[in-house]
């Protein structure tokens, strides 16, 4: 089946959100009845989209009807395409300067993301955000249902899903070292050489078990014959918290570099010395969907986030 540039140009939104109530409701009798048309009628529908992408989207069983997987890819890249839709209806009803949903590492919040907003501020660029923070996995997945117009954040392209990397644009920022650290009146602040089997006679603060870097601490202490702590406390997506309390009490935390310069960190932590133990380093990065990597406010955060991660490089 070839598709219809014809049968495109006649398609309707409805059309597109047409998927998403097959998927939802299973039966062509009652996606009928949410709008207000009769099987017949939906049932044409139906062919129309197919006709004009060219391929079978619905499969017709004894259960009712299912997306196939082309289905289900449609599916996808409508949904994407209806949230950009949304987004758009609410800022012209807004009447005011563009708001870019922006999904962000919370690490950036403290010195990277203020300094490239007022880099913007500084330059006259009206521009609004309505910011999301959370782990890198809920941040790609909110940016490829439409639900964000970029991300700012940890990069790990071997954990990124494959039908994702075609579609998404990349702009490396800043590289930072993922480091062990305490406080500094910790009994290991300052000792030279530390063993790493001694980490495991410490209590710890950690984000949870799935995080990036929960995973690649647990991989490299298994590397060195080394049992994965079990951490007094899990903290999901807040580095303020890890640093906070790591500061104020006597435990150890895995957390980027970059924190240690912070003002809530306020000199008060230092990094182990561990010789022996090798954690990855972090890639910071500046990603969006090809569809939106030409707007205009994009491209001037893209920018500002460029100025501002200069002077953060480490060597």
């Amino acid at each position: 089946m070839s598709h219809s540039p014809q049968r495109l140009d006649g398609l309707r939104l409805r059309h597109l959100r047409l998927l998403k109530l097959i998927d939802e409701h299973r039966s062509l009798r009652a996606v009928g009845a949410i709008l207000n048309r009769t099987q017949p009628a939906v049932s044409q529908m139906v062919k129309d989209l197919e006709y004009a992408l060219g391929a079978p989207l619905v499969e017709r069983s004894v259960r009712g009807v299912a997306l196939t997987a082309a289905g289900r890819l449609a599916l996808q890249r409508a949904s994407s395409g209806l949230a950009s839709m949304d987004h758009l209806l609410a800022e012209l009803g807004a009447d005011s300067s563009p708001i870019l949903r922006l999904g962000v590492n919370p690490a950036l919040v403290f010195q990277m993301l203020p300094t490239a907003v007022s880099l913007l501020a500084a330059q006259n660029a009206r521009m609004r955000f309505k910011l999301s923070t959370g782990i890198v996995g809920e941040m790609l997945q909110l940016l490829w249902d439409g639900e964000l117009d970029c991300y700012v954040g940890r990069i790990d392209w071997d954990q990124i899903p494959q039908k994702m990397i075609p579609v998404l644009r990349h702009d490396p920022l800043i590289r930072t070292e993922l480091v062990l650290a305490c406080s500094i009146r910790h009994p290991l602040a300052g000792r030279q050489e530390i063993e790493v089997a001694q980490l495991a006679d410490w209590d710890w603060v950690l984000p949870p078990a799935d995080s990036n870097n929960r995973v690649a601490l647990e991989a490299e202490l298994r590397n060195h014959g080394v049992a994965c702590p079990q951490p007094m406390m899990e903290i999901a997506a807040d580095p303020a918290a890890l640093v906070i309390l790591t500061r104020e009490m006597e435990v150890l935390t895995c957390i980027p570099r970059m924190l240690l310069d912070t003002h809530i960190a306020a000199g008060e932590l230092c990094v182990l010395d561990l010789p022996s133990l090798r954690l990855p380093p972090i890639q910071i990065g500046f990603v969006t969907l090809a569809e939106h990597e030409n707007m205009a406010p994009l491209q001037l955060l893209r920018q500002a986030l460029r100025q501002a991660a200069i002077p953060t490089v480490e060597p």
